[in-house]
């Protein structure tokens, strides 16, 4: 039987007042039930989520009406899938008040820098900036559709043999683990790893097996699932490359295979920011992808490419390792590159 939880120790529980609950009743964002033997109101489990998700929204500003178009929408999805829309929206207002934090910070460098009215034209070029990294920021789409490709990834990889793409797919993953690890003396439980589109846990098993302390960021509910269920002591988190969802200097090595490469030019430049604010001062990244290692190498390799390897090109951003080192430099980070084949790269960001 499901538990019930009397309106008093709800508000309790979430440390509220009984009179918000019954507003919330009114609204019709909520629904108790009564008791028949002498007329309680009551809640069960599913409204104990509920309430803590409509006090979540509450929380960010939402709207009683958005509230209430929210959980027609997505509150009929299990568990996880309940706190994983929790995880995505806090997340995201995260990102929107980091970057109107900056964006205040660099005005009153500007006012402070300025005489006069001359710190005007600067400052709208900043908010612009701002809104042009946000933009971007917001406006990724998952055009592949991974959640369904989830369940049968391993087995798509494997099975690859019309573009040949991931013919050296299990060599990237170990030269990126071998690349990541190298020089490291101290304790793998003490280092911090993410990995960023981690797919179905492939590449994180390595560090799984070795005692490394990793974290798993994907953007696909399905992959992370598919994941889970093959390493259950995997920790996993929701996000992607534009929005990691963790604070400055927090990790040792960030690591990532055949996900960049979904990235479009400018996307990426923001995804190299997001990834060097995450990392610590002397930490690593290594990334495992389709590259090319500058234009006229690419125009080479379509020259002698078949038509299904065009497409497959043509889908997706293939990385240009010029740029990268180019982009690179403005944050004083060097980068190395390993041609494992006529496509698939590994390059050492330090």
């Amino acid at each position: 039987m499901d538990k019930r939880y009397l309106i008093s120790e709800i508000a309790k529980m979430f440390n509220i007042t009984t009179n918000k609950l019954r507003f919330y009743e009114k609204k019709g964002v909520i629904t108790s039930s009564r008791d028949d033997e002498n007329n309680y109101r009551y809640y069960t489990n599913d409204d104990l989520l509920k309430i803590q998700l409509i006090l979540i929204y509450r929380q960010i500003g939402f709207s009683i009406n958005d509230i209430k178009k929210l959980l027609n929408k997505d509150y009929k999805d299990d568990v996880i899938n309940h706190f994983y829309n929790q995880w995505n929206i806090i997340n995201n207002e995260v990102h929107r008040l980091r970057l109107l934090r900056d964006s205040v910070e660099g005005v009153m460098d500007i006012i402070y820098d300025n005489k006069g009215d001359e710190y005007i034209e600067k400052l709208i070029e900043t908010i612009n900036k701002m809104n042009e990294v946000k933009d971007i920021s917001d406006n990724w789409k998952d055009k592949w559709d991974f959640d369904s490709w989830a369940k049968r990834y391993d087995s798509s990889v494997e099975s690859d043999d019309i573009t040949g793409i991931f013919k050296n797919y299990y060599k990237v993953l170990q030269t990126v683990y071998e690349k990541s690890i190298e020089n490291i003396s101290d304790k793998p439980e003490q280092k911090r790893v993410l990995d960023i589109g981690i797919g179905t846990g492939n590449l994180t098993k390595k560090y799984l097996d070795s005692g490394y302390n990793i974290v798993g960021l994907d953007q696909s509910r399905e992959m992370l699932n598919v994941a889970k269920q093959k390493h259950p002591n995997l920790k996993v988190r929701l996000g992607e490359f534009l929005k990691i969802p963790f604070d400055n200097s927090q990790f040792d090595i960030i690591v990532s295979t055949y996900a960049f490469h979904h990235l479009n030019e400018d996307e990426k430049r923001l995804a190299i920011k997001e990834m060097l604010r995450v990392l610590k001062e002397k930490g690593k990244i290594v990334i495992g992808d389709l590259m090319y290692e500058n234009e006229s190498e690419k125009i080479k390799l379509q020259n002698t490419s078949t038509k299904e390897q065009i497409e497959a090109m043509e889908d997706e951003y293939y990385s240009n390792i010029e740029e990268l080192e180019n982009e690179l430099r403005k944050y004083s980070r060097k980068l190395a590159s390993c041609k494992i084949d006529r496509v698939n790269f590994v390059v050492v960001i330090e």
